[in-house]
């Protein structure tokens, strides 16, 4: 009986295994998806590549270019989808793919890196450009947010060389308005912080801010008004290092200089 019964369990979960199959292998590429109400692309990722392809569902070639690297750059393109790295109708209004590509080099006498961020559409047009000397580190370091008191699309960006948080205003269509609302996670500026951090409320009915050390323990929360449209929290006393804040389920990092 007992054999039986293994026999069963083996050949159902054969059956469960088997309904997943390959659609399409990309051979010595990484790629990452973007997908809106009705479509979806791939596209390249990865550093220290020269050319971007973009891909349709059906996994057929979409569009190809090579972008000009500037001298003494390497270049790449972030592979976190939530940030909004491929995208349509959030920096234009043409309702061309929207690619970002950042350039990156050492500063041997400052020893940092330094960005340059350029905003391309699906031809290879460069649509806007930022730098030098922005802040690229990770994926928290460009926040694109949807700002409810305003209803438009907004991206957030850190200046190296001047030391100031940059705030700028997108041209923004009903549908991209409601993609970034659905992908929106919360940000705060400046990054790095020194004595005040501000986040952007996400108005998902939250009244809370936590704020939580790397190995997990909370050591700030500060309550605020459902509707209030930035929280400004003092994180002077804070020890330098890594640092989380959570406003209901959702969460990022900020680094406390």
């Amino acid at each position: 009986m007992k054999k039986i019964i293994v026999t069963l369990a083996m050949a159902a979960g054969s059956l469960i295994f088997g309904q997943i199959t390959l659609g399409k292998n990309f051979s010595s590429e990484n790629l990452q998806v973007y997908t809106n109400t009705n479509e979806t692309f791939y596209y390249s990722t990865g550093f220290n590549i020269s050319q971007v392809k973009i891909y349709k569902a059906d996994y057929s070639l979409y569009k190809q270019f090579t972008p000009s690297v500037p001298a003494g750059y390497s270049m790449f393109i972030d592979q976190y989808k939530n940030n909004f790295v491929l995208s349509k109708n959030v920096f234009n209004t043409d309702n061309k793919l929207e690619i970002i590509i950042t350039f990156e080099k050492y500063n041997s006498t400052t020893s940092q890196r330094e960005y340059i961020i350029r905003i391309y559409n699906e031809e290879g047009n460069v649509l806007h450009e930022f730098g030098p000397n922005y802040q690229f580190s990770d994926e928290y370091d460009i926040n694109i947010y949807h700002d409810h008191t305003t209803n438009t699309n907004k991206l957030r960006l850190f200046n190296q060389g001047t030391g100031s948080t940059e705030i700028y205003n997108l041209p923004t269509t009903s549908l991209s308005a409601k993609e970034v609302r659905a992908k929106n996670k919360i940000s705060a500026f400046p990054i790095p912080a020194q004595k005040t951090l501000n986040i952007m409320n996400p108005l998902d009915g939250s009244k809370a801010v936590e704020i939580y050390d790397r190995s997990g323990k909370l050591v700030m929360n500060k309550s605020f008004g459902s509707m209030e449209n930035l929280i400004s929290i003092d994180v002077e006393n804070l020890p330098k290092g890594t640092y989380f804040y959570k406003i209901g389920e959702l969460n990022a990092k900020f680094i406390k200089d």
